[in-house]
């Protein structure tokens, strides 16, 4: 959950607290900054992870942990030795030497703005220009959509693209523990709800009162756990959801889904929900020079009382262009005739058509 007073702090105080990294913070192609006790480790877009020749001391160490705990108003020593810190730009873990030898700090940045658009994705790879297309327009179609990869793949990124694609009259309910999605500032005269979820009050707890504020659209950071049976059921009753999920391929997402469950008692009939209820899953992939791209793209559908799973696209391959009959009506509804062509894009193409 984000520190307001960190957030205050940063806004004045950042040169101060990060001296010996600001060059590292201020570098918006830096996405990850590390010291593991003995070597500074940059993740760069376009370049990978590498060690830096940079020497950290152990006095800016001592300095930037015990002022960020201050800030915070909490304990960083032997008996509580991990700190966690969180801003609207910034994800900072520090772990204490008592644990680990020396200090470990890893940062992650988390960009307020949008990385790319239509024609950077194009150009750098991301994917073709049909399959962007498909994308695209899903989200003007209202298809839930699932983005699964690994940690670090890309994919926030992806589903904080695909949100522009929100009609601006239609509620956004955004839902997280950190805050990475950003909706209100990427969309600022969009509808939009955005609620911090920790131990208190969970996700579970906010998916169900979402549907009694009004909750059109359903942006979950990450799906990790027993909440899936709450999100499933807001769909059910008409929400649409973009959220993400650890995934190593399209086809697995029910069944991850469904271990998530755990020992909640619900039946294989989850399953099925799953196939009727989430209509788009796509995974994203990065290489070791940070390079991203759409890998696999398919459709979930229930048809004659079996579950399907259509693959549009594996291994930046396009497949077929034949989707689902059901998907068309979807794509159809909203006035798309050929979901794999760009339209004008959001409100303006869906104003028109409704």
């Amino acid at each position: 959950m984000i520190n307001e007073e960190l957030n205050r702090a940063l806004s004045y105080r950042k040169e101060e607290l990060f001296s010996e990294l600001i060059e590292e913070i201020n570098d918006d192609n830096i996405t990850d900054i590390e010291w593991d006790g003995y070597n500074l480790w940059i993740t760069e877009l376009g370049r990978g992870c590498r060690i830096s020749s940079k020497e950290i001391s152990d006095k800016f160490l001592d300095n930037l942990s015990i002022k960020l705990a201050n800030i915070m108003e909490v304990a960083f020593n032997r008996i509580h030795p991990i700190l966690e810190a969180n801003t609207e730009s910034l994800r900072i873990s520090i772990w204490h030497e008592s644990r680990t030898g020396k200090k470990s700090v890893a940062i992650r940045k988390i960009p307020e703005k949008l990385r790319f658009d239509h024609e950077t994705l194009i150009k750098s790879n991301y994917c073709n220009e049909e399959i962007l297309a498909l994308i695209e327009n899903s989200t003007i179609a209202h298809l839930t959509t699932v983005i699964g990869g690994q940690p670090h793949a890309g994919k926030t990124e992806l589903l904080k693209y695909m949100s522009t694609f929100i009609p601006a009259r239609e509620k956004v309910g955004v839902y997280e523990d950190n805050q990475e999605i950003h909706y209100r500032k990427l969309n600022p005269h969009k509808k939009c709800v955005e609620f911090y979820v920790d131990s208190k009050l969970g996700y579970a707890d906010i998916i169900r009162a979402g549907l009694r504020h009004n909750v059109d659209w359903i942006l979950l950071s990450e799906s990790r756990g027993e909440e899936v049976l709450d999100l499933l059921n807001s769909l059910s009753t008409g929400a649409i959801c973009m959220t993400t999920m650890h995934l190593d391929d399209v086809r697995d997402m029910p069944d991850r889904m469904f271990n998530m469950l755990r020992d909640s008692g619900v039946s294989d009939r989850f399953i099925n929900n799953i196939y009727q209820y989430i209509d788009l899953v796509c995974l994203v992939e990065c290489d070791k020079f940070e390079q991203r791209r759409i890998s696999q793209l398919g459709f979930l559908v229930r048809e004659n009382n079996e579950n399907k799973c259509y693959l549009i696209y594996d291994n930046g391959k396009l497949i077929t262009k034949e989707l689902p009959k059901e998907i068309k009506e979807k794509f159809l509804k909203y006035g798309i005739v050929d979901p794999f062509v760009s339209q004008k894009g959001g409100d303006l193409f869906y104003e028109e058509n409704n």
